[in-house]
């Protein structure tokens, strides 16, 4: 499945925008179906963003989990370093426990 990011908020920098999207988000991979996320026509997501949806969703279903079933799409350069640099916390966290 296929979602445009535009499509589900409004703005790609505000906690109540990223709550948005978290809860659209966990409502579709409920029956585990994988979901490309796409970029295109937003702007690079802000850290209030990605805590909101990104880090919500993978403090509830684990990093592994949201690895294997969420697929951003059509990033700019500039978003796929940020999600990188996300993303690479969450595995930094993993290994100090």
């Amino acid at each position: 499945m296929k979602i445009n990011l535009s499509d589900i908020v409004t703005d790609t920098y505000t906690n109540a925008s990223g709550y948005s999207f978290y809860v659209y988000l966990k409502r579709v991979i409920s029956n585990r179906d994988v979901v490309e996320v796409s970029f295109k026509d937003t702007t690079a997501p802000s850290s209030s963003f990605l805590n909101s949806s990104f880090g919500a969703l993978i403090e509830d279903i684990g990093l592994e989990n949201f690895l294997s079933l969420v697929k951003p799409r059509e990033l700019t350069p500039t978003q796929a370093q940020m999600l990188k640099h996300y993303i690479q916390g969450f595995k930094s966290d993993s290994t100090k426990h």
